[in-house]
């Protein structure tokens, strides 16, 4: 009787473990979504850090926004906007997940993003601007 029952719970454990293993691995989106803080910064070096508002700023993972199969023509520092959630200064033991907002398009750590259809790319950077306006001034 003692060696089915720790048959069975071998069995149960493996395939405990297996379901725990084949979840979906989390995306920037989701960690957006949990990020405690941010750093928003400005090309002039102005700056600042929201953590007891940080909600406001999780909408970003909302936008609609999807890869873009190209990659744009201008440099990457070129940003008008940028918030970094989960700053090293702030946040230990997660990785940083810088976002850039630029003329034409949001670029997520190395990834680019577009509009997605039916969206305008003016409506995303006024998204942007009204945060900024709203932290930095």
């Amino acid at each position: 009787m003692k060696k089915i029952i720790l048959g069975f719970l071998a069995v149960l454990i493996v395939f405990s473990l297996a379901a725990c293993s084949s979840g979906k691995e989390k995306t920037a989106f989701d960690c957006i979504q949990e990020s405690p803080a941010a750093k928003m910064e400005l090309p002039d070096g102005k700056s600042t850090y929201v953590d007891s508002e940080i909600a406001s700023l999780r909408s970003l993972a909302d936008l609609r926004i999807q890869p873009s199969p190209l990659e744009p023509a201008d440099s990457e520092d070129d940003w008008i906007y940028r918030i970094v959630f989960n700053p090293a200064e702030k946040v230990t033991g997660t990785n940083e997940i810088i976002v850039s907002f630029h003329k034409a398009y949001v670029q997520l750590d190395t990834e680019y993003y577009l509009p997605a259809d039916g969206v305008s790319y003016d409506s995303i950077l006024k998204w942007a601007e009204g945060k900024f306006d709203y932290f930095l001034k």
